[in-house]
């Protein structure tokens, strides 16, 4: 019975990554590919536009409380870590809930 089939059909691996119709193996480091880091790469950088406008929306008066003036906003901003640049505003403004 094993041998009633055509024999370039019964020796050939169909599975084999040489085959131009088979699936390539799944070798993703640990980083998570190509994808998966400019994913990470866009959110962060929505984060960040989200960030600087939630600050952009605050008065002078507040910035100076804070300790910070209008043109330190990016640097600021750009010093964030990935768990600072989830914060989320207290109360949002219009210009923050837009992003």
């Amino acid at each position: 019975m094993e041998n009633d089939m055509h024999p370039y059909l019964a020796q050939r691996n169909y599975l084999a990554s040489s085959h131009p119709g088979a699936r390539a193996s799944h070798n993703c480091s640990k980083d998570g590919g190509g994808i998966r880091k400019w994913l990470r790469a866009a959110y962060r950088s929505w984060q960040r536009k989200k960030m600087i406008a939630a600050f952009h929306s605050l008065d002078d008066a507040t910035l100076r409380d804070i300790g910070i003036s209008r043109g330190e906003i990016h640097s600021i901003v750009d010093g964030f870590d990935d768990k600072e640049m989830s914060m989320v505003p207290v109360i949002a403004t219009d210009d923050a809930r837009k992003w």
